[in-house]
């Protein structure tokens, strides 16, 4: 049998193997003919390269099991992609593995149904390769003089792959792959993996920064004084002697920052809550599909009596639910690599609408029907300012196949706060999660009356509504138990969604939508956002928002005591321009749409030119930087004196 050269045959087998697992992935993901696919050639070839020389120290057995063994761990990880950015609505990595992978693997197989056929094609060429060299075992020649090849040729390769890195001004994309969805896009599968691994282990606090050169040192703030309207106004005066005294830089670099916003002033919305119960509901896969006048009727009321929130996004972040609900506990950008609330969960989040509440001398709770199994809430809440936090654990419901009812966790919570003179209480609800392609005790149990109403429905669509019915029977409850009590007229009621149902596709999700067209932009996280209060009548609202708008839009209708320069949000009846900030860079706002893969920009109307897309994406990129160099330093638990701001100047 001919000797085939050791180097060229492993090099050839894993540049097949790396590169149809790349090839597969963007064909299915991203635009295939552009420069990142030809960077992502380069660092293909450098990879099977330099493994390549590695295996020349080891026998031919051992280079087999090396060789096989790092192909199919490339093909699986990219299935694992494929399937998480339909499954969980992102991608992943191995630096957020605390929140999503945590998460697949109690969901395994359901997961593994997730995975579509064509992303069983990443394993045409492993599979192919790994019997041939089983069937035809070759015979390999060894050149002294192949690990110098090796290492000449990937480091070529890198230098050029690295060039184009440089070239399209995507280098810290690829120092810190904190995007994942950009890196998989601008470096590929292969490369994100390793970018990602060594992430884990290194410090990139020191290198990140924000831009303050603009604003310089801060200044006094201004205090207006008017007859007639009065003006938003917070005493700087302990906060700036801190800044003047403070050593360490980046808190100095904090403090600039935050002290050089505008103060958002008082408008006509100011206060028409004052004074309210609060009852802040986080509904687990909340979309309008959920909403029907027949089958989910207390629901659909009030959405239609109520203020409605009609241009609302949800954007996804690395552990979905619980990065949703720190952001409308918070109003600040989770990290896209990490899962905010279980990484930081030690932190003190002083800012937090919990403490707001509290400073009012309003009784605060939160409830869930679930165990802290994904996400850390005792220790999170209780150092956000919740005084009491019931969970499945804490909890006698009733045990069932699938997830628990909604109903019963508002019958077993509200005598909780009922009595209490003035409450602000936070559910997390847990009936309407997936699967749906399953059966369960609560997407089962409503499956006939919704029969009666929409008999074509596909069984997935009807086991959501039947889950949403669940939950439509507890907001039934949570009602008649406030107008028995006499408390209705002085209770809000805000609830939104923690992401779309997730394992169902866009095109059932858009088919059964009738609201919103799901397939057009960003619609995808366009999601229901509802303001119900018997006393604040009806109103539809149109402009763009977020769940990172939800706590200062609340924070200004309930008129407390906070500080707008700490969240990152910003109050819907606010004139300035809100901005919804996705997870990769991507943004939206009134203006249009920005795509951060791709770098485009797709306006609402008439196109705003070049001058405020640069000035949008520099602002996008600071606030995530500003969110980090908060979490990463504890920022609040050194300046909580900044988040109960004296409003003793209120009435100048």
């Amino acid at each position: 049998m001919k000797k085939q050269d050791y180097l060229v045959r492993t090099a050839a087998e894993l540049f097949a193997m790396f590169l149809w697992a790349e090839g597969v992935f963007r064909v299915l993901t991203f635009p295939l003919l552009n420069i990142a696919t030809v960077r992502i050639i380069l660092f293909t070839g450098a990879a099977s390269l330099f493994i390549a020389g590695i295996c020349g120290y080891f026998p031919e057995k051992i280079r087999r099991k090396i060789v096989y063994a790092v192909g199919w761990f490339i093909a699986g990880f990219t299935i694992v992609e494929l399937t998480m950015i339909h499954y969980l609505g992102n991608y992943t990595s191995i630096k957020a593995g605390t929140g999503m992978l945590g998460r697949v693997l109690s969901f395994a197989p359901s997961f593994i149904k997730a995975i579509r056929p064509t992303s069983w094609l990443v394993l045409l060429v492993p599979l192919c390769l790994t019997v041939y060299s089983l069937v035809k075992k070759p015979v390999l020649k060894r050149h002294k003089k192949n690990l110098v090849y090796a290492i000449a040729g990937s480091v070529l390769l890198n230098l050029c792959g690295f060039y184009t890195v440089w070239g399209e001004g995507v280098m810290e994309a690829y120092r810190y792959p904190r995007f994942i969805g950009q890196a998989l896009n601008e470096f590929g599968v292969g490369r994100f993996l390793v970018r990602d691994v060594l992430s884990v282990f290194k410090d990139d606090t020191t290198d990140l920064t924000i831009d303050v050169t603009e604003s310089g040192e801060p200044e006094e703030t201004e205090v207006i004084v008017e007859d007639e309207e009065p003006h938003r106004v917070i005493d700087d005066t302990a906060w700036r002697e801190a800044y003047e005294a403070e050593e360490n830089e980046t808190i100095r670099t904090l403090d600039q920052w935050f002290l050089s916003r505008t103060i958002s002033d008082y408008n006509e919305m100011t206060g028409m809550m004052r004074g309210k119960n609060l009852i802040y509901i986080m509904i687990e896969a909340f979309d309008y599909m959920a909403l029907d006048p027949v089958l989910t009727p207390t629901m659909w009321m009030m959405k239609e009596e109520g203020w409605d929130f009609m241009n609302h996004y949800t954007p996804k972040y690395s552990c979905t639910t619980g990065e949703s609900e720190f952001i409308s506990l918070m109003s600040l950008i989770p990290e896209s690599d990490v899962c905010t609330p279980n990484q930081y969960q030690y932190n003190d989040f002083s800012e937090s609408i919990f403490n707001l509440f509290k400073a009012q001398g309003y009784s605060i709770f939160a409830f869930h029907n679930w165990k802290d199994e994904f996400y850390e809430r005792r220790t999170l809440y209780g150092n956000s300012g919740c005084e009491v936090y019931r969970n499945y654990d804490d909890t006698d419901y009733t045990r069932m196949y699938g997830w628990p009812s909604d109903h019963e966790m508002f019958e077993k919570t509200m005598g909780d706060y009922m009595d209490e003179d003035r409450f602000m209480v936070l559910y997390v609800t847990s009936s309407m999660h997936f699967p749906y392609d399953q059966s369960s005790a609560l997407g089962d149990k409503y499956l006939s009356e919704i029969d009666a109403v929409h008999p074509d429905y596909p069984i997935n669509v009807k086991r959501y509504i039947s889950k949403a019915m669940e939950l439509d029977c507890g907001f039934r409850l949570l009602l008649g138990t406030l107008e028995e009590k006499g408390k209705l007229e002085d209770t809000a009621i805000v609830f939104f969604a923690d992401h779309h149902p997730l394992n169902t596709s866009l095109a059932t999700i858009a088919d059964y939508t009738y609201e919103v067209d799901k397939r057009e932009g960003m619609n995808e996280d366009r999601t229901p956002f509802v303001i119900y209060s018997p006393a604040l009548g009806t109103q539809k609202q149109n402009k763009v928002n977020s769940t990172f708008d939800i706590l200062p839009t609340v924070a200004n209708l309930y008129d407390l005591d906070y500080d707008p320069r700490l969240y990152l949000g910003t109050d819907y009846f606010d004139e300035k321009e809100k901005v919804v900030y996705f997870t990769d860079g991507s943004w939206a706002s009134e203006t249009g749409l920005y795509y951060a893969s791709r770098g485009q920009f797709v306006p609402f109307a008439d196109d705003p030119g070049e001058d405020y897309i640069k000035r949008m994406n520099s602002e996008v990129q600071t606030m995530f930087r500003v969110s980090s160099m908060v979490y990463r330093n504890d920022y609040f638990r050194l300046r909580d004196f900044v988040t109960t701001p004296d409003d003793s100047l209120e009435d100048q």
